[in-house]
Order: structure tokens, then sequence, then C-alpha cells
């Protein structure tokens, strides 16, 4: 028994790497990996400032979130998402008197949407990520989103 105690610690040490790994499918480490490499991107290459960054889980329905944008500012956003989509697109509303008017759309088909925004007054925008197509057999996926702007 005493011999048999020290086997199977053994094999659960030479094991336990494999079993510690994150699997492909769950894992955000790549998508962390993207998001630093738009950031060191846009930061050091474009002297841009980020202003907000996110990364989560989308599926077949819209994700969508509110941000104030502030005149005088030309934003970007751009998103990204891992190899389970083929095509991601950003949208853009305004709240114009309780009601959301589309001011800005990407339609490429990518998984890497960006567009511009230049506010021409300080208000409520709804920024919307959908999945217009899945890799076959998939319905859902990681994503990352930055929105940024220069500097001043």
């Amino acid at each position: 028994m005493r011999s048999f105690i020290p086997s199977i610690l053994l094999i659960l040490i030479a094991v336990s790497p494999a079993m510690l790994q994150a699997d492909e499918y769950t894992t955000m480490k790549n998508m962390l990996i993207d998001m630093a490499g738009y950031v060191e991107y846009l930061e050091d290459s474009l002297d841009q400032e980020i202003v907000h960054l996110q990364a989560d889980i989308i599926t077949d329905k819209s994700m969508s979130f509110t941000r104030t944008l502030h005149e005088g500012w030309t934003y970007g956003l751009a998103a990204f998402a891992d190899w389970r989509v083929v095509d991601l697109d950003i949208t853009v509303y305004k709240d114009v008197d309780g009601q959301w008017v589309q001011v800005q759309q990407d339609e490429q088909t990518d998984n890497t949407p960006s567009v511009i925004i230049e506010p021409s007054q300080t208000g409520t925008y709804l920024i919307e990520l959908s999945v217009y197509e899945f890799a076959e057999e998939y319905t859902a996926a990681h994503y990352g989103m930055l929105i940024y702007h220069e500097l001043y």
C-alpha cells in the first residue's frame, strides 16, 4: 500500500500539466494576445488612446452596449473574432430623441470589422456587434473590441 501511494502521486504529477492546459475552444489566451497586439499598434504606431476594451463570448445573437462619445473627438472602433467567426460586423447608433438612429456600419465580410465615428455632438451611442456567419458547426466564439481616439 505504501508503494502504491507514491506511484499514484507520480502519475498525477506527470499528467497534471496536460489536465491543466486550457482547451482551445474555451481559453481567452489568444484573444488577450491579439488584444495586446492591437493596443501596442494603436498606442505606439498610431498615437491613439484606448478608451475602452473588452473581450467576451458572442453567440448567434447580437451583443450591444451604450457609450458616451464626445464631440470634437474622432473615435475608432475595432473588433476581432476567433477562427469560429467568418463575418463579424459593427453597427453604431446614436440616441436621437429616444430613438436609435444608425450612423455607421461595417459591411465587410470578415471577422475584423472597424468603423470611424466623429460625433457632431456629445451623446449616447449604441454599439452593436453581430455575427452574420459562423464557421460551419459553430454558434459561439470569442471576440475582442477596442474603442480609441487620437491623443491631444
